[in-house]
């Protein structure tokens, strides 16, 4: 089968990147053959379709674009014209059986969508957020609090800009509320979808409690590869937090119950957050910055548990996955899809989000007793390898394709 795999950014940026290459990767072994589209960002990596890549343009204040520049490329939020022609010529060329979507929001656009149903290809679009009923994408309102249930339903983005949940920017979250309003009530982007995925039933219940119905939703957990690091040894008493530094991954909570617990902790990850949770750390805690996927491995495998203390409804976090495919426990709040991954008592321990005092306990509890920490690693280890396998997956996404094809859609027409 041949598939053009389209994303705004071809590096590996965050989660959504990482399941796109795995998935790549698993489709090439399997004999499949998989085009690339993307935008020119600096950090991209290496593609044969580069040739064929929009230009990426960041909009932000801090950029070196001209006023026209900038006005170009918000312009290319709602309707990228570029990146539709480019597109087009990528399909001509490779001639797909599908097309398979990730993250195309402010870049791409919905106007290669428009492309490939002009061109009959049926589109498959996988969830990896909550872009499509939430212009923020994260369900936080004001970035701080939990949007639940969310307050931009449907046509109603004003409270986007009223509470600024884009990086606090009034004029950020109003264009992207109206970049919402676009592509859900102008471009009925949900109808140029033939099926999605979503890695969590949680992220399916909210996604259509929004609106988005007119298409199959398939339930695809992620995968996580067989390490390459073997799991088992001698483990240390250190837990270890493996993310970005930032409000929302609840990590100002996990360095109190850290303290409350006197247990240690090694932390690695950059963000925004990491210089004032470093000045407010307790002397166990240590910070490792950024690490290689190898060394994050290595961290993991020697842990007693890795902790996942997320404050926003996270839908299906490697950072989960990860540890357990490695035979440790993940100590992680009830919060999304994370639940589906974890199961209580079984695989790990899970607690109540912002509760320093129930996490600490948590971490007691693994701290004082490392045979059952082994217990609940073992159990995690054995979940990661046959419910979050990549063989599963690979069937799955083959089986999504097949559905899709099986029933392609006529043309249609669209101005571009």
């Amino acid at each position: 089968m041949r598939i053009l795999v389209a994303n705004k950014f071809w590096y590996r940026r965050a989660g959504l990147e990482r399941v796109m290459f795995d998935e790549i990767g698993w489709l090439e072994e399997a004999g499949h053959q998989v085009a690339h589209f993307s935008t020119t960002h600096p950090e991209n990596d290496p593609s044969p379709w580069s040739g064929y890549f929009a230009r990426y343009a960041e909009i932000g204040p801090d950029t070196a674009l001209t006023f026209s520049e900038k006005a170009q490329a918000a312009r290319g939020m709602f309707w990228n014209r570029e990146a539709a022609g480019r597109f087009n010529e990528l399909v001509a060329q490779f001639r797909p059986d599908v097309v398979h979507v990730h993250g195309i929001h402010r870049h791409l656009s919905p106007s290669i969508l428009f492309a490939a149903k002009r061109a009959g290809v049926p589109v498959v679009q996988s969830l990896h957020d909550y872009h499509p009923i939430c212009p923020a994408g994260d369900l936080l309102r004001g970035g701080t609090t939990v949007c639940a249930p969310p307050r931009c339903h449907r046509a109603n983005v004003l409270p986007c800009a009223l509470y600024r949940c884009v990086q606090g920017s009034t004029v950020k979250s109003a264009l992207a509320g109206a970049e919402l309003l676009w592509r859900r009530w102008v471009t009925r982007i949900d109808s140029l979808v033939d099926a999605f995925i979503s890695p969590s039933q949680y992220l399916a219940d909210v996604i259509s409690a929004g609106g988005i119905r007119q298409r199959p939703v398939h339930i695809l957990p992620n995968a996580i590869p067989a390490p390459t690091i073997p799991p088992g040894g001698a483990n240390g008493d250190s837990f270890v937090y493996a993310g970005r530094l930032s409000r929302e991954k609840g990590v100002r909570t996990l360095l109190r119950a850290v303290e409350r617990a006197n247990v240690s902790l090694a932390v690695a990850g950059e963000g925004p957050l990491r210089a004032s949770l470093e000045a407010a750390a307790p002397p166990l805690v240590r910070f490792l910055g950024r690490l290689s996927g190898d060394e994050v491995n290595r961290l993991l495998a020697g842990c007693r548990a890795a902790v996942v203390p997320s404050e926003w409804a996270e839908n299906a976090p490697m950072a989960v996955l990860e540890p357990m495919v490695l035979g440790r426990p993940v100590v992680a709040t009830r919060m999304g899809g994370i639940p589906e991954q974890v199961r209580d008592g079984v695989d790990g321990i899970l607690v109540q989000a912002g509760d320093d005092l129930e996490l600490a306990a948590a971490l007691r509890v693994l701290a004082d007793d490392p045979d059952l920490a082994d217990r609940l690693g073992s159990s995690a280890r054995v979940r990661a390898t046959t419910h979050f396998d990549p063989r599963s997956h690979l069937e799955g996404l083959e089986s999504i394709y097949r559905s899709v094809t099986a029933h392609r859609g006529p043309s249609i027409g669209a101005s571009g």
